[in-house]
């Protein structure tokens, strides 16, 4: 049986927008790695999700939503810090996949490894890299990405004909991008070299892809203006 799990990227400082990290952005009743969280996990994933600057506070909020969290100790380093610490507890070796054996039949034997209490019980078969701010993802755009993804293909969310995130891997090329992750780049590294892999799929009629980067985006989302819930 299949199975799919999704790592949701939420260790950054929200330096630009200027209103701490943009995880703990409030959207209604929750916050946005909340509604993250549980957007996948409507979508049939498991979850993990990585966290950075004020940790505990985001903790805190997904101990329903999420009991998979880990800390990204060099976040500062970007969304590639947090894309190899979501990764390694998917794998269970513990280890920086920079070092990773490029051998297959090594990296199929690292992933059999028992995996940490709090991550998925074996390799999934779809991952799905999600980034805490793009509200306009939901579960539905999620199972889309997950339903179009072809064995040894890359589904990618395109956006009125714009590619764009989230990205669905395979576990094998999912251990690649992030090996040659640098910055805040994230997979897209992987993605360059292997534009023949990715399979774009049109996610505009189902919701938005717009991120929270800065003040001004936060127009098209008047659900971040409300007070965060106590």
């Amino acid at each position: 049986m299949s199975t799919a799990h999704a790592i949701v990227l939420a260790a950054g400082s929200g330096t630009r927008l200027g209103r701490g990290p943009k995880a703990l952005l409030p959207w209604g009743d929750e916050v946005l790695v909340t509604r993250a969280a549980r957007a996948a996990a409507l979508a049939g994933c498991t979850v993990t999700v990585a966290v950075g600057p004020r940790a505990g506070e985001i903790r805190r909020w997904l101990e329903i939503e999420c009991p998979s969290v880990v800390d990204v100790h060099d976040a500062h380093l970007g969304m590639s810090a947090s894309l190899r610490a979501a990764v390694r507890t998917i794998r269970g070796a513990g280890d920086d996949p920079r070092t990773s054996p490029a051998d297959p039949s090594e990296i199929r034997h690292r992933l059999r490894d028992p995996s940490p209490p709090a991550a998925p019980s074996s390799p999934p078969h779809s991952v799905i890299v999600l980034l805490v701010d793009q509200p306009g993802v939901d579960e539905h755009v999620i199972r889309r990405l997950l339903d179009a993804r072809a064995p040894g293909r890359v589904a990618r969310a395109a956006w009125n004909g714009v590619p764009g995130n989230p990205v669905v891997f395979g576990i094998r090329d999912l251990l690649s991008a992030a090996a040659l992750a640098e910055g805040d780049a994230g997979a897209r590294a992987w993605i360059s070299r292997h534009p023949h892999l990715v399979d774009d799929v049109e996610c505009g009629d189902l919701g938005s892809g717009a991120d929270i980067d800065e003040p001004a985006d936060l127009r098209a989302w008047p659900q971040c203006a409300s007070r965060r819930p106590a």
